[in-house]
């Protein structure tokens, strides 16, 4: 099943981002909102699509997975 975060502005939510994980497919899918309804296009990427356009390597994610268990 998806798991979703929204991320709202201060002002009550009446705009922000969601953020969707599906492991079955491992994607990511962006999304938004502004004016509480309006709807902003948004993109689906792998997990490894989205760590490559932003330079998160294998390294990286080692390191932080490691830090989480201190």
């Amino acid at each position: 099943m998806p798991k979703t975060i929204y991320i709202q502005e201060l002002d009550g939510g009446s705009s922000g981002i969601d953020i969707t994980w599906t492991k079955s497919t491992q994607r990511l899918a962006i999304g938004g909102w502004y004016d509480s309804m309006v709807g902003i296009g948004g993109k689906n990427f792998s997990l490894r699509e989205f760590f490559d356009a932003l330079g998160i390597t294998e390294k990286d994610c080692l390191k932080t997975f490691k830090e989480k268990t201190k």
